[in-house]
C-alpha cells in the first residue's frame, strides 16, 4: 500500500509488517478460524504427543499437561482469541476513523489526517523492525519468566511435565522445551503484537484530538459526537479479555493449591480488571480538554440566546389580546421557549468525558467473565447462588 496516498476507508491497524505478510502469502489472512487450528496444531497438538511419550499427559507427575490450566487457557482459548479479535478491531477502528473524517473534520483537516496522522500510524503498523525486537524480547523475557517459575518450584520439590529437578538442577522435559521455545512465545508474541497496535491506535487517537475537530454540543451522545470512539475501545477490550484468561488459569492453580490465599487472589483479580479498564478508557482523556471548552462557549451562547428568547415571550405575551387568537394567528410560539429548555439541557448535560457507566460496566463483564471459574472453586454452586440472590432480593 501506498502510504502517500491512504484514505480513511483503505486504513487497517492489523494490515502491516513481517507476520501479516506471511498470513497474505499463505492464503490464510481471510480464514482467522483456519489459522487458529493450525497455530493450535503447532502449539498444542505436539505437547500432547511429546506428553504422552514422556507419560505426564494425564498423570505421572505433580501437575500433568492436561491439568495444567494455566497452559490451557494460554494455547487453547487465549491464542484463538488473540487471532478473531483482528476483523472487529479493524471494522470498528475503520468506521471510527471514517466517522471523523466525514462528520468531526473540515476539508483542510481532512487532508492533514490523511498526510500525516494515517500515514505515520501506517508506518508504525508497516514497521519490520518493531516486530523483530518484539520477537526478540517476547524469547528472552519468556524463557527467563519460566526458568524463574521452574526454580520456585524445584525449591518446594514440586514437579511437572514442563520441568523436572535432578539433584537441585532444573532439566526441562522434551516437552517443556517445545513449551518453551515455540508455543509459549507464539502466544507473547500474538499478545504483544496487538499491545503495540493499540500503542499505534493510542497516538493516533492523540493526533485527531490535536486536530480542529467540529463537535456538537447538542448532539445526542452527549458527547459532542464523539460517543462513537467507545465502539473502537471496547474491540481492544478484547484483547484485555485474552490476559483475563491467561491470568484466571494461573490463578487457578494457585487457589487450588492454596485454598486460603482467596482474598489475594480476589484484590488481584479487581486490580487486573481495573487497570484494564483504565488503559481503554484513558485515551479518551486527549478529547477532554475540548469537550469542556466546547461545552463552556455553548452555554454562553445558549445563555445570550436565552436572554433574547426570554425577552420576545415576554413581550409577546404581555399584550391584551386573547392568547387564543394570538395563537390562531401565529402571533406567537407557545412550543419555541419549550424547545429552547431542551436544548438548552442537553447541552448541560454534556459530558467533559465521552464515556457512561453503562460503558464502563460493559467493559468490566467481558473481563470478569473469565475469573468465574475460581469462584466455583472457593464457593459451591448453592453458595454462590445463595450469594448472588442475597445481592439481587
Amino acid at each position: 500500500m501506498d502510504l502517500n496516498q491512504i484514505s480513511p476507508e483503505d486504513f487497517s491497524l492489523s494490515e502491516g509488517g513481517p507476520f501479516f505478510n506471511a498470513l497474505v502469502k499463505t492464503r490464510l489472512i481471510n480464514h482467522p478460524a483456519k489459522l487458529a487450528l493450525i497455530i493450535s496444531c503447532i502449539t498444542w497438538l505436539p505437547l500432547v504427543i511429546i506428553t504422552v511419550f514422556e507419560g505426564t499427559v494425564y498423570s505421572g507427575t505433580t501437575l500433568p499437561f492436561l491439568k495444567d490450566i494455566a497452559i490451557q487457557a494460554r494455547i487453547m482459548v487465549a491464542i484463538p482469541i488473540l487471532i478473531m479479535i483482528r476483523v472487529t478491531i479493524d471494522g470498528k477502528v475503520n468506521a471510527v476513523i471514517r466517522y471523523f473524517s466525514v462528520a468531526l473534520l473540515g476539508p483542510e483537516e481532512q487532508k492533514i489526517i490523511v498526510t500525516t496522522a494515517l500515514r505515520r500510524a501506517k508506518k508504525l503498523t508497516n514497521s519490520a523492525v518493531s516486530e523483530i525486537i518484539l520477537a526478540i524480547i517476547v524469547v528472552i523475557y519468556t524463557i527467563s519468566l519460566v526458568k524463574t517459575s521452574s526454580f520456585g518450584e524445584l525449591q518446594s520439590g514440586a514437579q511437572s511435565w514442563m520441568a523436572v529437578s535432578q539433584e537441585g538442577l532444573l532439566n526441562l522435559t522434551f516437552a517443556g522445551q517445545w513449551a518453551v521455545f515455540v508455543s509459549i512465545p507464539i502466544f507473547q508474541f500474538l499478545f504483544f503484537r496487538w499491545i503495540w497496535r493499540y500503542f499505534v491506535w493510542v497516538l493516533l487517537l492523540f493526533r485527531l484530538a490535536r486536530a480542529r475537530l467540529i463537535l456538537r454540543p447538542t448532539h445526542p451522545d452527549k458527547a459532542g459526537g464523539l460517543g462513537i470512539v467507545m465502539q473502537a475501545q471496547r474491540s481492544f477490550n478484547m484483547l484485555f479479555v485474552a490476559g483475563s484468561v491467561v491470568v484466571s488459569g494461573e490463578l487457578m492453580i494457585r487457589l487450588i493449591n492454596n485454598p486460603e490465599s482467596f482474598l489475594t487472589v480476589r484484590n488481584e483479580i479487581v486490580g487486573y480488571i481495573i487497570i484494564c479498564i483504565i488503559l481503554v478508557l484513558l485515551p479518551l482523556l486527549f478529547f477532554m480538554g475540548k469537550l469542556i471548552k466546547t461545552k463552556q462557549e455553548a452555554l454562553i451562547d445558549m445563555s445570550k440566546l436565552g436572554a433574547e428568547l426570554s425577552s420576545k415571550f415576554e413581550r409577546e405575551w404581555e399584550s391584551d389580546e386573547p392568547i387564543e387568537k394570538r395563537v390562531a394567528e401565529n402571533e406567537v410560539d407557545p412550543s419555541m421557549l419549550v424547545d429552547y429548555i431542551g436544548v438548552f439541557d442537553s447541552v448541560q448535560q454534556m459530558r467533559p468525558f465521552p464515556i457512561t457507566l453503562r460503558d464502563i460496566i460493559g467493559l468490566a463483564i467481558p473481563l470478569f467473565v473469565p475469573f468465574v471459574p475460581l469462584l466455583i472453586i472457593h464457593f459451591s454452586v448453592v453458595e454462590l447462588l445463595q450469594k448472588i440472590l442475597k445481592l439481587l432480593v
